[in-house]
């Protein structure tokens, strides 16, 4: 196995991880992933850019409300840059319950997620988003 090859098994084994924790909505094990630093740079798909904080402050309010969501890959592609540094990009649907019982259903939302070795973990150092607009369904 080429060392760009155990590196995409790595990275794809991580993203794996981040979307379960994700789908049950663990926050504090999901933003244990990306790099909690000034440098840090996010994208959301509202079209707002965001420091790590205001990424944080965001990802608590959305994960506050919801009871679970399920996140289904389409496809996803893993770039290695170099031995440290890759780049992944994922397009996948995702459907979030929340507590209220209001569902919302993400279509082809997609993630591209730029990847850092710092030390022996990987950090997420730079992430943009982009979907069409969510289809909401509210709780009769």
């Amino acid at each position: 196995m080429t060392e760009s090859e155990i590196i995409v098994k790595e990275i794809k084994a991580i993203h794996k991880k981040i979307a379960g924790y994700s789908e049950k909505a663990q926050l504090d094990s999901f933003l244990s992933y990306y790099d909690n630093s000034p440098d840090f740079l996010h994208f959301s798909s509202d079209g707002e850019m965001r420091n790590y904080e205001e990424f944080k402050k965001v990802c608590t309010e959305y994960y506050n409300a919801l009871a679970e969501q399920t996140i289904t890959t389409i496809r996803e592609k893993p770039l290695v840059i170099a031995a440290n540094l890759v780049v992944l990009g994922w397009t996948g649907d995702i459907i979030a319950r929340f507590k209220n019982g209001d569902v919302m259903k993400m279509k082809s939302y997609s993630i591209t997620n730029v990847f850092k070795k710092m030390g022996n973990k990987w950090k997420i150092i730079h992430s943009h988003e982009s979907s069409v607009p969510p289809e909401m369904i509210k709780k009769k």
